[in-house]
């Protein structure tokens, strides 16, 4: 392939050529059926394409706003053709709007086998394109043409990324002459991606033509051929045309499932892979596992590049199922059998001529008051004409002239100089008004000055203004979001290798990434047998998101949150990392990131585990917290020591209760030893002769009884409020248990056949029984 078509579509692999057989060669088949097909989109679209290039000539070339014969007439006067060009300006408000609105692909899984992981990756190996081939630099310039003639458009190549690799790179180009592309007349969408042909025109000079393909020389002016077909202005005096032919041919295509989900296209035999691929085929069906092999329609993109005389390069098939080839459509509308298209000038050409006339007549007015002629006789000038012939030209120090004897007072005298009209400075306002409804961008759009004066007012108006020509936004989101399809298409194609590439973040950041790569560690570190970032395989689709720049989106991040923390001050160390990174200024990140090791123990580990980082090590406390923290302490230890004393002085009191309780529970023994013996004393028999009579019953056994009762429900009821006594905490150590109390040492021991006890000290009546029973 040549040095310039390499540049042109970049270096693709291409299969072998077709060969010629009896019938002739294929590729004059192939010429023949791009002239047909050039003709014919030629003569479709040609209205749209002479009005696009005289808008395009309306708005840059110098005294192009005048008509040809006009401007002949007035340069004859001597009148000026002045140009007050406000399109431009108008021009540059709509694609600064559209710069301004930067668009942001979005991939997303459509089948079982799309992974989100592998979604968002192949989302930055879009940007990363896009990054790569300074893509901005190629939309921006097709909305240029896009806005004022009425259509523009970029393209999608593919290239080795260097002249020592083999690994393809896709790119994103422009193409300088967006209004020449001629696509399928049948095309409806519009982004012709139902398109079945492409044609982008090229012109090189003839020594080029002649360097690049020595082998095919170059039509001639002329040539009947050429006029025939339509082609007549591909041969020119030092000029030459070729062109970019695409074509998209229905196909069908011939795909297997594997067992594990990977479908693989055996439509091509001569396909180096193909014999791999059958193998991988028979070893799945020998294991005893099904195999499903259908056809399914599809298309084959081929790219030739063509003169008008030969096929020079090609064919090439295009990776994926697009025409690599975008365009970006102003207004466009089908009216009965055509395509009528337009920009912004088309119909602002009337009102910016009006505009261009009153200007250069109140202009002509105003420059002619200080020449008005000169008024006097003949005589008085006689002999003086050369003075009087330069008067308004050059600046005399004095000029001569004779007095005429019929008006001896009389002399030269200027005539009264012409007045600028009023009507002429009211046409140019209202010109210049017509200018702005034809176009629908107003003053507020222009950053002109109004009645608005808050920040929020003055782009309220704005966007109002930007209303009347948001469909070329929203035509440019569209093309934008096309590109994305075919790039995503492509991306299968292309990048089907292990490699390590550089994929951009929606914020600009860069990272590396590994694609196709088998094997690697899961989360639990446990090996992995999928491949991992395998982009060959799954559906995806594209998203759009139109809007504001990240630039600009953090922008009103930031002044959102500083709104948000000045509202809830107690939100500040909460976001301060994120205000920090918001900032536009050197070292914001690292500053941020030292923040960061502030925060709440909580949100560290939160932000550690989406992030999948490891949690940043604690920071070590400030000497006033240092300071805090033993206070903290010491505090606790006299709270310690408190409790201590409070336990102590607790087993103490339990000592004394349990002592108390043991002294009663010995009175009520000795009580009822005695009670016992004093009462079979009392009922031994006395009189000889009585043993068999039965003692009489003495009531004072029952008051005994009743007393002794009454003491055990007062020991149970001291029992219960011992054990109902709190334990000491768990880190102080446990009362030893208190060894058996002995016996007061004020007992007093009641002397044979009496009962006495103290019940006083437990809030009892006292009870006496002396003697034996009567």
């Amino acid at each position: 392939m040549g040095r310039f078509t390499d540049s042109l579509l970049g270096r693709l692999r291409k299969p072998s050529k077709p060969e010629a057989d009896a019938k002739g060669d294929p590729l004059d088949k192939v010429l023949d059926v791009a002239k047909k097909r050039w003709r014919r989109a030629d003569e479709y679209d040609r209205a749209n394409r002479e009005e696009a290039y005289a808008d395009l000539d309306f708005l840059e070339t110098p005294g192009a706003q005048w008509p040809e014969r006009e401007r002949q007439m007035r340069e004859a006067e001597g009148r000026p053709c002045l140009e007050f060009n406000r399109l431009p300006t108008t021009i540059a408000q709509i694609t600064g709007d559209i710069r301004q609105m930067r668009p942001a692909i979005k991939v997303v899984p459509v089948d079982s086998r799309g992974d989100p992981d592998t979604a968002e990756t192949i989302a930055g190996m879009v940007r990363y394109v896009e990054n790569r081939s300074d893509a901005p630099s190629a939309y921006f310039s097709a909305a240029d043409q896009q806005v004022g003639a009425g259509i523009g458009h970029w393209k999608i190549i593919t290239e080795y990324g260097s002249d020592s690799t083999f690994e393809q790179e896709i790119r994103i180009v422009g193409v300088p002459d967006g209004v020449g592309v001629r696509w399928d007349p049948d095309a409806v969408l519009p982004t012709r991606e139902d398109a079945k042909f492409c044609f982008v025109p090229v012109d090189m000079s003839r020594d080029v033509y002649e360097e690049t393909y020595p082998d095919h020389p170059a039509a001639e002016i002329g040539d009947t051929d050429l006029t025939r077909s339509g082609m007549a202005e591909w041969a020119g005096a030092d000029m030459v045309r070729i062109a970019e032919y695409y074509t998209k041919t229905p196909v069908e295509k011939t795909l297997a499932l594997m067992p594990d989900g990977e479908i693989i296209d055996l439509t091509d035999e001569a396909d180096e892979d193909h014999a791999e691929k059958l193998d991988l085929i028979a070893q799945a069906k020998a294991t005893g596992a099904r195999v499903r092999i259908e056809k399914r329609p599809g298309h084959r993109v081929e790219r030739y590049v063509i003169s008008a005389n030969a096929v020079l390069d090609g064919p090439t098939e295009i990776p994926g199922r697009f025409i690599p080839v975008v365009p970006v459509v102003g207004v466009e509308m089908t009216i009965g059998k055509r395509r009528a298209r337009r920009g912004v000038i088309r119909f602002a050409k009337d009102s910016q001529r009006a505009y261009n006339y009153t200007r250069s007549t109140h202009t002509e007015v105003v420059a002619l008051q200080p020449k008005s002629p000169f008024v006097g006789t003949e005589k008085m000038f006689k002999g003086y004409e050369h003075l009087w012939d330069t008067a308004n030209s050059t600046n005399h120090p004095f000029l001569v002239y004779n007095s005429d004897p019929a008006s001896p007072t009389a002399r030269p005298e200027r005539s009264t100089p012409p007045v600028a009209s009023s009507g002429l400075a009211e046409l140019s306002r209202e010109a210049a008004e017509d200018l702005k409804a034809v176009t629908g961008v107003y003053d507020a759009s222009l950053g002109a000055r109004s009645n608005e004066t808050s920040g929020k007012a003055i782009m309220a108006r704005q966007r109002e203004g930007d209303v009347g020509s948001f469909v070329y936004i929203v035509n440019f989101s569209r093309s934008i979001r096309h590109t994305g399809a075919i790039v995503v298409d492509m991306i299968p194609h292309v990048y089907d290798t292990a490699r390590t590439l550089r994929i951009v973040g929606e914020d600009g950041k860069v990272d590396l990434v590994q694609i196709n790569q088998v094997g690697g560690l899961a989360d639990d570190g446990q090996p992995l047998d999928k491949i991992q970032n395998d982009v060959t395989v799954g559906a995806y689709d594209v998203a759009m998101e139109m809007g504001p720049s990240y630039t600009t989106r953090r922008e009103a991040a930031l002044d959102g949150m500083i709104q948000l923390v000045q509202a809830a001050p107690q939100l500040a160390p909460l976001v301060l990392d994120l205000l920090a990174k918001a900032q536009d200024w050197p070292m914001a990140d690292k500053i941020a990131k030292r923040i960061r090791t502030m925060l709440p123990p909580q949100i560290q580990a939160q932000e550690a585990q989406e992030s999948g980082e490891p949690m940043p090590p604690p920071m070590p406390p400030s000497p006033q917290e240092q300071a805090a923290m033993a206070q903290q302490e010491r505090q606790q230890q006299i709270e310690a020591g408190r409790q201590q004393l409070d336990m102590e002085k607790l087993a103490v009191e339990r000592e004394k209760l349990q002592a108390d309780v043991l002294k009663i529970q010995a009175e009520i023994e000795k009580a009822q030893i005695e009670a016992e013996a004093r009462v079979m004393e009392a009922n031994r028999p006395q009189v000889p002769g009585m043993e068999g009579v039965a003692p009489a019953t003495d009531p004072r056994l029952d008051a005994i009884a009743a007393a002794v009762a009454q003491l055990s429900e007062v020991v149970s009821m001291i029992m219960e409020e011992m054990s109902a006594v709190e334990p000491p905490p768990p880190d102080l150590p446990a009362e030893p248990e208190a060894p058996p109390a002995a016996l007061p040492t004020d007992f007093i021991e009641a002397p044979p056949g009496a009962f006495s006890f103290d019940p006083g000290a437990l809030g009892q009546p006292s009870a006496e029984m002396t003697g034996p029973p009567a």
